[in-house]
């Protein structure tokens, strides 16, 4: 599949210059936008970021036939990002509210972390 020639030295550094182009092209495409759009972009644009970095700074970590394979697209990080992002969705609200559970009964926010001197609840019934 590889092209004639092409040795995987070739191959990394074929992809690593198309990206390198497309994220310039893409963060000068976001940087024309509204700050507020830009601001809801934020996951997007993280996602970008992360497939970004692994594919040009640690490209040598995937087998050479999966980086050969995204140069037969014209935007090869759009192809990533859109996986990534696809296999990113997943409900996470019970860690959430794990996380939320924690934070209660760690009590460690409450030194990490400024108190709002206003919000002073009156103290409950021990559960204890």
């Amino acid at each position: 599949m590889r092209q004639a020639n092409m040795t995987e030295d070739e191959v990394r550094t074929a992809l690593h210059q198309k990206l390198k182009d497309r994220w310039s092209q893409y963060s000068a495409e976001m940087l024309q936008r509204p700050s507020a759009e830009i601001f809801d972009r934020a996951g997007e644009i993280a996602a970008a970021r992360f497939c970004y970095e692994q594919l040009t700074e640690s490209s040598i970590s995937y087998p050479v036939e999966y980086l050969e394979y995204l140069l037969r697209f014209e935007d090869p990080l759009s192809v990533v990002q859109a996986q990534w992002i696809s296999a990113q969705n997943v409900d996470y609200s019970d860690e959430f509210e794990h996380a939320l559970w924690m934070i209660q009964n760690d009590s460690t926010a409450e030194q990490d972390y400024p108190l709002d001197p206003v919000w002073k609840p009156e103290p409950g019934p021990s559960l204890c």
